[in-house]
């Protein structure tokens, strides 16, 4: 039964996601806790128990349990910037039958899904969430040259929410399969990563000088550092996608002040782009489904992750 506050969820559907992947090759992230630890922090289900003082939520409804929630308390979260928060609330555990969640995410970050939604669409409001607060981080604007490192899903978010802002984007990525799907996405133009001379005078050409935005869906330092030789004078690199700790990499100081380039992270997401996500999920406008793969059990679940596929939905009770 849950304690007061807490609801159970019976999982009806939940995504892998490359952060689960992360998880599992490094043992350790910030928001899976000590070990042993539940697994699976995308899903989508219905509540079949709540506890003392649960208003707002009844039996049977369709909802998705943010992964996290802020303390709204700390000097970040005051700031308004959550996203930071010193003493943030996680949920993992969503490839399981059922899922217990805990009071904050409760009264903060327990959404319901809209009538028509598909629940396999719904569950991907917290990585598109994840996007919304890259984008809003960055200063991308109307007519600006936006360049997007990486095709995976969060590639594609990144160059859809660019593409709505009026950004001219090109997609970066080895695979001829995540380029051609970008372009349902939003991008004007596909490239391969500019890892070698001639890819990157390719996407200078197509960005006729270079980005005024790099958005780095990557997390690997490579990545990062071709960002840099990317954008051009006055713009700005958005380093998106988490690097393992202890990665490092090294700029040119000088450029970075004679070129006046702005360097950025952006990490999680916050209730309202959790809340914002899921009204672009409602309104059908984005090709999600694309980003869904073939469905599998739990017991292929390792090997999914160990390969770092896309998004696949898994049969919890399977």
């Amino acid at each position: 039964m849950p304690g007061p506050g807490e609801v159970v969820l019976e999982v009806d559907v939940a995504l892998t996601c490359a952060t689960d992947t992360k998880m599992l090759r490094a043992g350790s992230h910030p928001a899976l806790g000590p070990l042993p630890a539940g697994f699976g922090h995308e899903c989508a289900g219905r509540v079949v128990a709540r506890g003392l003082g649960v208003a707002g939520v009844s039996l049977g409804e369709r909802v998705v349990p943010g992964n996290s929630a802020p303390c709204d308390r700390c000097r970040t979260c005051r700031r308004g910037r959550p996203s930071l928060c010193a003493e943030p609330r996680f949920l993992t555990g969503a490839f399981a039958p059922l899922l217990l969640v805990p009071p904050r995410i409760v009264r903060r970050n327990l959404l319901r899904i809209p009538d028509g939604l598909a629940l396999e669409i719904a569950a991907m409001a917290e990585p598109l969430a994840c996007a919304i607060r890259g984008v809003e981080r960055s200063g991308a604007g109307r007519g600006d040259a936006a360049v997007v490192l990486g095709g995976g899903p969060q590639g594609v978010f990144l160059s859809w929410l660019l593409a709505r802002r009026g950004c001219r984007v090109v997609l970066c990525d080895p695979h001829p399969e995540r380029r051609e799907r970008a372009l349902a996405f939003g991008a004007a133009s596909v490239a391969a990563p500019p890892d070698g001379s001639g890819a990157l005078a390719e996407l200078v050409e197509l960005t006729a000088g270079g980005a005024d935005v790099v958005m780095v869906a990557v997390g690997r330092a490579e990545a990062w550092r071709q960002a840099f030789d990317v954008v051009r004078p006055g713009g700005e690199v958005n380093l998106h996608g988490g690097c393992p700790p202890g990665g490092e990499i090294h700029l040119d100081a000088h450029r970075l002040h004679y070129d006046e380039v702005t360097v950025r992270g952006s990490f999680h997401h916050t209730p309202e782009t959790l809340r914002a996500a899921m009204a672009i999920l409602s309104a059908g406008e984005m090709p999600a489904r694309a980003l869904l793969d073939a469905p599998i059990g739990l017991a292929d679940l390792a090997r999914s992750l160990a390969a770092g596929g896309d998004k696949r939905p898994v049969d919890v009770v399977s």
